[in-house]
């Protein structure tokens, strides 16, 4: 009960800052777009892809910051096992490094939602807080990344996608300006003939 209610706050903190990290992007790409075309932030397209873009950096971020969290514990957990597994010797099997993965998510929880597998096999029971300790932070780093990469991914789509249509609105816009003008001007030569 205790790991549920800690992986609940840690989750929902991370949401928090998740949220937060994402009103700013959305906030400066308002910005951004407004001063290139003020059409563009009252378009259709920028209202339906807004939420979605939204929605899709909150998930991003919530699980960025997470592996923010769980890489700056990675040392934590280093001094951890030792502890734990000080005075034990041997080498160490699929069970056995899975047995020490679970324990170490039962002491870290937000871990366990990242990581759940371990295979330390080969390495000895005294150099197992290293081996955790180098892969957990090379696990984190590439989530980090990847979670990066996706969230600048969607920006520059969401982006590309409001200008696109924004800029055929505009075409269109232009067209109907164009074809008043000349049914005005028809309009005012037929009335000049009439005198």
């Amino acid at each position: 009960m205790g790991i549920f209610f800690s992986i609940l706050s840690e989750g929902i903190t991370c949401l928090f800052y998740g949220i937060v990290i994402t009103a700013f992007i959305m906030a400066t790409l308002y910005f951004i777009l407004s001063s290139l075309s003020k059409g563009t932030v009252r378009s259709i397209p920028f209202f339906i892809t807004g939420p979605i873009l939204a929605l899709l950096l909150i998930v991003n971020m919530t699980l960025l910051v997470g592996a923010f969290t769980v890489k700056s514990e990675t040392e934590s957990m280093r001094l951890w096992l030792t502890q734990r597994l000080d005075g034990i010797h041997g080498t160490a099997d699929l069970q056995s490094s899975q047995q020490v993965g679970d324990m170490l998510n039962e002491q870290f929880p937000l871990s366990g939602c990242f990581l759940n597998l371990f295979d330390m096999s080969g390495h000895s029971i005294e150099e197992l807080p290293q081996a955790f300790y180098e892969v957990i932070n090379d696990e984190m780093s590439s989530m980090i990344w990847s979670r990066l990469l996706w969230a600048f991914g969607f920006i520059i789509a969401a982006m590309l996608v409001a200008l696109y249509f924004d800029k055929g609105e505009g075409n269109r816009s232009n067209g109907k300006s164009q074809m008043g003008t000349k049914r005005v001007r028809t309009n005012s030569h037929k009335n000049f003939d009439d005198f």
